[in-house]
């Protein structure tokens, strides 16, 4: 998949689980905190890609980077994965069915286009805008 294809479906997953605020409301508080703690991670693992795709920007040859892009984009499907495990019980199934269709595109291994510049900085900005929406899901949980 292309990176510009994977930021833009990982945007429109993060826009998906902002929207479920109200439903998430009504989980008791236990599930709640358990809901917004895996939406800082999604959050810390955005900015940490963000942040290595910024590298790559400055720098295209640097390997550690694109590592570290690679392991992040890996780590992004598995905590959403677990984020929808722990909803679905609590979701009604067009919510669910919308949020498992967006996460089946998301290759969970790095996009394969990541060391090419075409495009960086805009698949920068779609990581820290997905980055904003799991860190006010989780905010609006704790609140």
């Amino acid at each position: 998949m292309r990176l510009s294809d994977y930021t833009r479906k990982l945007l429109e997953l993060a826009r998906t689980v902002h929207h479920w605020i109200g439903a998430l409301n009504a989980l008791d508080p236990t599930r709640r905190n358990r809901v917004a703690r895996y939406a800082e991670d999604i959050a810390e693992t955005l900015l940490r890609a963000s942040e290595a795709m910024g590298r790559l920007e400055i720098d295209p040859s640097d390997r550690f980077a694109a590592r570290a892009v690679a392991r992040e984009f890996g780590r992004i499907a598995g905590y959403v994965e677990t984020l929808v495990g722990v909803l679905s019980q609590h979701l009604d199934g067009r919510k669910l069915a919308g949020v498992k269709r967006r996460l089946d595109e998301l290759d969970p291994a790095a996009p394969n286009d990541v060391l090419e510049p075409a495009g960086r900085r805009v698949h920068i900005q779609r990581l820290v805008a997905a980055e904003g929406y799991f860190r006010a899901l989780s905010d609006a949980l704790r609140v």
